[in-house]
């Protein structure tokens, strides 16, 4: 059966864009301590708090399984004399290694006999190795941001420690921190350390104390809570889900509480409050006809008292609403247009230039761009003035203390300064998505200038040498790509990356981009395709094939990938994908070198695939990219014929001018199903 092993690692508060990979990260080592010491185990599971990361593992084993290795000592020739006696150099190798003449076998290789040894390495107790291993697999962990105290380098200091193998402490030291069979109650009380005898007990001391190890749980308390709330206040509440998981985080006893805003918020336009009141106070906005009556936050522990905790957040929310409206006020006296020359005292990237240079390559990229992705005429004169001013509100008192606002300060100047609302929204939709799951534009003309501003940063950033290595990403670019991968995948449009890195290379100095490596973006971004198609549930090997090309459309490829999974495990695409790499493990590596004669083709079979090759290759021309059901249905068409071609005709005929032009044949046939996505990387097996 074995024993549990659990770990609870208290610290000074994590913060909580880095809680879940510090947990992940330290059960990856436990994982791999397991499997490298040969100890079976059953589930790992990991729960965290913003003051605990905590680790179960179930049927752990008492000691490892036995180890035994195979040695290769000296060679036969050598090991014995002449006599058939031990020779020197074998006595040497069984002194070495503890062993006698009896342990020893003698086998073949390929360099000849040699001696061998089967040594058994014996099995150590779990619990010793893991009291040799705990402070490495807690401390050998990538950090992002560190502390050092008392010697020791982690996420944050460590405060306590619970370590058990069954009811037994699992005794070891991390700096001067010893491990125990004590927690600590919520530490916003009096309370002394609590001893644990097992999870199990753990888990139920936690409950009594409110605390809530389960980062699920403590989301679905929040999101439970606003619910129950916007029933008793009658309003609207903007339940973020970036903020709830934040707060989540921040908290290991939540409980949700509500203020009433000042009447100041009502002065300023209430998206900039809403956006106030999420980024400057961590609190959801409750609306109600459109204007915000009610802020609610979260506070930590259900005991305390949420009196003090509240005029505590009324005081802060107070104090932002009365700088918000000192500030948007302020801003509100200099139109919008008249803030573009200031933006070429903000930098954007010291290589790169100011927000002044970009918006001039962003106004560049306009026209091309808006052709690409079909705008109209109106359209268009919409998206060159908002891309024009797309930047402006950068220079704002409201952005400098709140640069989360970006976009949304923009929108509601442009509005008080005249121009046209689809200007306005389109200003704000650039912005999106800011993050992962984040909404996207609503208009087309935002998703444009979304697409013109992305691509522009990824392109100079690549080009001047600051592509993220590693896990390093100080500029945020795979931020950056993901959010333009979105839009691309959300828009109607076929246009593909290398097209819109190209367009958009065309606005640097050359001198800028001389060492610009064109295929290392490309590659970039096509990795955060995958794991986007990876989340869509997405078949590995349908990915690869959409993916094979260096260039690709990311909406078309997506549509390809999801169309080829709803028909992956259909008849006709089995049979297709069969007859496919027939004609791909013949012609892989071959390249053709004259056009197709057809006088050459000797038989009905060879004649008749050409004439259907001939008639697939005109008819996918004439259908539409995106028509992928009557595509693969010419495809289909086709393979009889491809089968009755290989079991008939023999493709590497002795006369070489009648072998080229066979493989010619395949080889063209490939290059149309090829078009619409390499069929070699499905994982299919002959029935």
């Amino acid at each position: 059966m074995g024993k549990d092993f659990f770990l609870e690692i208290g610290c000074e508060e994590i913060p909580s864009r880095f809680l879940k990979e510090t947990a992940e990260a330290i059960a990856t080592n436990l994982k791999n301590f397991f499997n490298e010491e040969e100890i079976e185990y059953g589930e790992i599971k990991v729960y965290f708090t913003p003051r605990r990361l905590i680790f179960y593992v179930d049927k752990v084993s008492d000691e490892q399984t036995e180890k035994t290795i195979k040695i290769k000592g000296p060679s036969k020739k050598i090991a014995f004399t002449q006599n058939g006696e031990p020779s020197p150099a074998l006595k040497g190798f069984l002194s070495k290694h503890g062993a006698t003449i009896e342990d020893i076998s003698i086998e073949s290789t390929t360099q000849g006999e040699y001696v061998f040894l089967n040594k058994n390495l014996g099995k150590k107790e779990t619990k010793y190795l893991l009291e040799e291993k705990l402070p490495e697999i807690i401390l050998s962990i990538p950090l992002k941001k560190s502390m050092r105290w008392d010697g020791v380098t982690f996420i944050r200091p460590i405060r306590w420690i619970v370590s058990l193998f069954g009811d037994t402490v699992v005794n070891f030291k991390i700096g001067v921190v010893k491990s125990s069979n004590r927690t600590k109650p919520f530490l916003k009380t009096e309370k002394k350390d609590i001893v644990v005898k097992s999870f199990n007990d753990y888990k139920e001391t936690l409950e009594k104390e409110g605390i809530v190890m389960s980062l699920e749980k403590r989301i679905d308390i929040i999101n439970s809570s606003l619910l129950e709330m916007e029933k008793e206040f009658l309003v609207e509440i903007d339940k973020d889900k970036n903020l709830m998981y934040e707060l989540a985080n921040l908290t290991e006893s939540p409980k949700v509480f509500h203020l009433m805003l000042s009447k100041e918020a009502k002065k300023i336009p209430q998206s900039i409050v809403s956006g106030i009141v999420k980024m400057g106070a961590r609190m959801f906005p409750g609306f109600k006809n459109g204007e915000i009556l009610y802020v609610f936050g979260v506070q930590n522990g259900i005991n305390r008292s949420t009196e003090v905790i509240k005029n505590g957040f009324n005081r802060i929310v107070s104090a932002k609403i009365d700088d918000a409206v000192f500030f948007y006020n302020k801003d509100r006296e200099v139109q919008l247009k008249e803030r573009i020359d200031f933006l070429k005292s903000i930098t954007f990237e010291t290589h790169l230039g100011s927000y002044y240079d970009k918006t001039m390559r962003l106004l560049k990229l306009t026209s091309f761009m808006g052709e690409m992705f079909n705008l109209t005429n109106e359209e268009r004169l919409i998206l060159d003035r908002a891309t024009l001013l797309s930047k402006a509100d950068l220079g704002t008192l409201t952005v400098a203390e709140y640069p989360e606002l970006h976009g949304f300060v923009g929108k509601e100047l442009a509005l008080e300064s005249g121009e046209k609302e689809e200007v306005a929204q389109t200003i704000l939709d650039h912005i999106f998505p800011r993050f992962k799951g984040d909404k996207l534009p609503y208009t087309n003309t935002g998703k444009v200038l979304g697409i013109i501003d992305r691509i522009d940063t990824l392109v100079g950033s690549f080009a001047v040498g600051l592509e993220p290595t590693g896990s390093e990403d100080p500029y945020g670019l795979r931020r950056v790509s993901i959010g333009l991968l979105s839009i691309l995948v959300s828009f109607n449009n076929t246009a593909s990356l290398g097209e819109l890195i190209d367009i958009a290379l065309r606005n640097f100095d050359k001198d800028l981009v001389k060492d610009f490596k064109r295929d290392n973006l490309l590659k970039f971004i096509k990795q955060r395709f995958k794991t986007i198609l990876e989340e869509l549930n997405i078949r590995y090997d349908i990915i690869n094939a959409v993916l094979k090309k260096d260039d690709f459309s990311p909406y078309l490829s997506c549509k390809k990938a999801k169309f080829i999974e709803k028909n992956y495990n259909s008849e006709e695409f089995n049979d297709f994908v069969l007859a496919y790499k027939r004609i791909y493990n013949i012609v892989r590596d071959f390249e053709v070198q004259k056009k197709l004669e057809e006088e050459l083709f000797s038989t009905d079979y060879e004649k008749k695939l050409f004439s259907k090759c001939c008639e697939l290759k005109r008819k996918v021309q004439e259908l539409d990219l995106m028509d992928f059901e009557k595509i693969m249905n010419e495809f289909y068409s086709i393979i009889p014929n491809i089968n009755d071609f290989f079991d008939n005709v023999l493709v590497m005929d002795k006369n070489e001018n009648v072998r080229e032009n066979r493989l010619s044949l395949l080889s063209e046939l490939l290059s149309i199903f090829k078009e619409f996505a390499s069929f070699e990387e499905i994982i299919k097996k002959q029935s």
